[in-house]
């Protein structure tokens, strides 16, 4: 399963861009018209116009009912798709359909605003000028080059005016070197670090509040790519992901709670300062705008602060309490994580909707040969040597994280295995289901053991760049069989810090084939995605072994040359516990490795919490205070999740990474907040590794595991 701590699906919050809910984005509407003012709402009653005749529209401006597509705004964006925008024109109504370079937008990705304004999420695109058309019934309206890929991606987006946020920059189809640099806002970023030729990090300079363009100088040809408004400076916590931010507390301190499900602000929520609700001199509850403000000549040097919600106050749900520990930095968003209805009965948050629609991929796995114009035998494979054993291939496109596929390739009629058998017009046809967007195809070809289940690999091809959109039918991706798997790699574990309570017991390496923004390669041929897991008997890419001491060896690997020139290993080493990976564990992860001629080593494993007091199993004290211990590498985050004594989440604690111990506060006291349930509760604490990462400036968009490269966790069992 995905592995993000934040609490909240993905959602688009159409609020957070002031141009789609706001008077105006700009003066021109497009060439030769006058701006367009933006209608009522939808719902909005009619005005009465039997006594007073209609205003004459203005002069050269068409009526609302003439469907016209004058712009996006913004204009651009990552080639990745997931924007928000806003088509601008007129004569919009819903269940109208929206494509950009003709792909098409999701439905759930289209909210009408108003009959000029329609605020959209993009899907994904090649770099450059793309069609903007808007479909409403047998009307079509088109705006040629009406939005602009940029051809790199940059994550996070935002940070700090005071610089230093790592930054990652992917690109597509580009070829960086070493010795490219980088600006933000015009100026230079330090720490520069080329991974790949599609893959750069370094560290933003300082900068002021605002949006800037983020340019990657070329070396090798002196050419520059460029992104308009790319990155976000803050001079607060992080508008989009929460956290902490605004430098180092003064006297003020500013609380913002918002539902981490919708970013909803949350009324009435209780904010404390500090960890004893008897002595603590700010506390109050949230505006309707869900802020509070504390003043005060204590507020300075580290604090912690506690928000909860009780129910009945402007609210149907029950939400997580959340402590962030000992910070220095005078803004703070919080958000709660909503955990169940208040009545059991409640419908959920969110809403049913219109659904989302996949795409398929067509092609050919084509073997070289003496036939040129025809099917050629797979003669890199070898023949079968029983009658248990044949020759079969597996297609798949890439994952877009390490934790697996969005979507099974296999259905809806598809034909994602392929016999040498089925031959094609040059090739053996395949035809796979894709989630949409931008990706990688890829093949492996082996000899499979029917009895077994065992399938052992031979070759490979991929097919690169491939971009789908929902519903699309993509044609003629073939794929070149020639990539031979006849490399081997070795992998070794150092550094091992001591176990947990009960564990962990046994090691898993992986290795994968990183190919940037097209995504990951994982040498699986069935993936069971009710368990999320590969279900090989022995698949090729996972390593496991008992004890660490004899290290990891990983044969059928492809050379990163050819159609894999570009390419780098990701190796992610964990000590887990169980059959099921399960914790105590810690796991540490190594990208961007190009050079496998000799043992690589993976080390600077973080040390496995191991809780002190209470002892396992036994009563917290009056203080409420739980501490834990670890060796190996520090962390520099840690998050402490609580559950009560009736199995429901109760509380998280964003802790730094030098602190080991927190205070549970006893809000009983506060009408309508719930203590902890009584009994036996169970407290997890997680130690994250995160390059470059300052805890004053902490965002919850760290709490997905993209940003780490080490994590360790451990379950412990206490009375309340």
């Amino acid at each position: 399963m995905r592995r993000s701590l934040v609490g909240l699906r993905p959602i688009v919050v159409l609020a957070m861009a002031s141009c789609l809910v706001g008077a105006s984005c700009g003066d021109d509407d497009g060439p030769g018209l006058p701006p367009i003012p933006d209608a009522a709402p939808p719902d909005a009653a009619e005005p009465d116009t039997s006594t007073t005749p209609p205003p004459p529209l203005d002069a050269g401006r068409p009526s609302d009912e003439t469907l016209l597509v004058a712009r996006v705004v913004p204009g651009h964006g990552t080639y990745r798709g997931g924007q928000l925008a806003t088509v601008r024109g007129t004569g919009f109504v819903e269940g109208m359909s929206i494509s950009i370079g003709g792909r098409e937008v999701q439905a759930p990705d289209i909210e009408l605003i108003d009959s000029r304004r329609v605020a959209i999420v993009t899907p994904a695109g090649m770099p450059g000028p793309a069609d903007v058309e808007v479909t409403r019934g047998d009307d079509r309206a088109l705006l040629p080059d009406g939005y602009v890929y940029d051809a790199i991606d940059v994550e996070p987006n935002s940070g700090s005016v005071a610089g230093g946020t790592e930054i990652v920059i992917t690109g597509q189809g580009t070829n960086f070197t070493d010795g490219d640099t980088v600006e933000v806002g015009g100026e230079a970023c330090t720490d520069v670090v080329v991974e790949s030729p599609t893959v750069i990090r370094c560290r933003v300079p300082s900068g002021t509040i605002g949006t800037v363009t983020v340019v990657v100088h070329q070396r090798s040809d002196g050419s520059e790519i460029e992104a308009p408004d790319a990155f976000s400076y803050y001079d607060s916590a992080d508008p989009f992901g929460g956290g902490l931010g605004g430098g180092s507390l003064d006297g003020t301190l500013n609380v913002t709670v918002l539902n981490s499900y919708d970013r909803s602000p949350v009324e009435g929520a209780f904010v404390m300062v500090g960890t004893d609700l008897s002595v603590s001199a700010h506390q109050d509850y949230t505006s309707p705008l869900g802020q509070v403000t504390f003043s005060g000549p204590d507020l300075r040097g580290a604090q912690t602060v506690t928000v909860a919600k009780a129910c009945g106050m402007g609210t149907s749900l029950r939400f997580e309490s959340t402590s962030v520990v000992l910070f220095d930095a005078r803004d703070v968003t919080v958000f709660l994580v909503p955990v169940a209805p208040c009545v059991m009965g409640d419908p959920p948050p969110g809403a049913s909707g219109p659904g989302r629609r996949g795409a398929y991929i067509n092609g050919e796995l084509i073997w070289r040969g003496p036939d040129e114009f025809g099917p050629n035998p797979w003669t890199n494979v070898p023949d079968p040597v029983n009658d248990d054993e044949r020759k079969v291939a597996f297609v798949f496109t890439t994952w877009p994280d390490l934790d697996g596929p969005l979507a099974d390739p296999s259905v809806g009629g598809t034909r994602q295995i392929v016999l040498e058998d089925e031959l094609g017009m040059r090739g053996y046809p395949y035809r796979i289901f894709a989630a949409p967007g931008g990706f990688a195809v890829y093949a492996l070809a082996g000899l499979e053991n029917t009895a077994t289940g065992r399938f052992t690999p031979y070759i490979m091809g991929v097919a690169r760049n491939v971009l789908a959109g929902p519903g699309e039918e993509v044609e003629e991706i073939d794929l070149f069989m020639d990539i031979p798997l006849d490399h081997q790699v070795d992998v070794e574990l150092t550094d091992i810090p001591a176990p947990g309570r009960s564990g962990p017991d046994r090691f898993k390496v992986e290795s994968f084939i990183d190919l940037g923004g097209e995504g990951i390669i994982a040498m699986c041929a069935r993936w069971d995605f009710m368990a999320n897991s590969c279900s090989d008997v022995r698949p090729v890419y996972i390593q496991r072994r008992r004890t660490s001491a004899e290290g990891f060896l990983f044969p059928g690997q492809p050379a990163l040359d050819g159609d894999l020139w570009d390419a780098r290993y990701i190796f992610r080493a964990g000590w887990y516990t169980g059959d099921w990976d399960g914790t105590p564990q810690t796991v540490r992860l190594d990208r961007a490795v190009t050079d496998v001629s000799s043992i690589h080593t993976i080390g600077n494993f973080l040390g496995i919490p191991r809780a002190t007091s209470p002892a396992y199993g036994e009563p917290i004290d009056a203080s409420r205070v739980v501490r834990w211990e670890s060796d190996g590498a520090p962390p520099d985050l840690q998050l402490v999740l609580v559950s009560g004594g009736d199995g429901s989440p109760a509380w998280r604690l964003i802790v730094r990474g030098d602190v080991r111990e927190v205070t549970l506060p006893d809000l009983s006291s506060i009408m309508g907040v719930d203590d902890i349930a009584p009994g036996y509760v169970t407290w997890s604490v997680y130690a994250i590794q995160i390059p470059g990462f300052d805890f004053d400036e902490f965002s919850y968009r760290y709490l997905n595991d993209r940003f780490w490269s080490g994590s360790a966790v451990d379950v412990f069992l206490a009375q309340l």
